[in-house]
């Protein structure tokens, strides 16, 4: 680290192993211009129709739509007809597997917990 500095070596005849090896490692070229490569099933086989997953009580979602909508009153202060809606709305949706926490229809009982 203390070193002087040296002189400047002269300039030597030039390494031309580099170019080679260059040349050896550079990809073949395309065969085509297209992106990606299409085979003849992919172009043969027609698209499959979009699954349906349309609500499947319409009453219910345009309910829930008006509910969301901007100046429609919502939550505690919209008062007992806000809540008596989303109580009917939420209560009269269809069973949605076992971990659903909707009470059971029927009668109202009270759970000791």
């Amino acid at each position: 680290m203390t070193r002087e500095v040296g002189p400047v070596p002269p300039v030597g005849p030039r390494d031309r192993r580099e170019a080679q090896r260059r040349e050896t490692e550079r990809r073949a070229g395309a065969t085509g211009r297209a992106l990606v490569p299409l085979t003849d099933a992919a172009r043969t086989e027609p698209a499959k129709p979009a699954d349906d997953t349309a609500p499947l009580d319409p009453g219910a979602a345009f309910a829930a739509q008006l509910m969301g909508q901007t100046g429609q009153r919502r939550g505690l202060k919209g008062g007992p007809p806000v809540l008596d809606a989303a109580r009917s709305s939420y209560l009269g949706n269809e069973y949605s597997g076992e971990k659903d926490r909707r009470p059971p229809a029927g009668v109202v009982k009270k759970t000791e917990v």
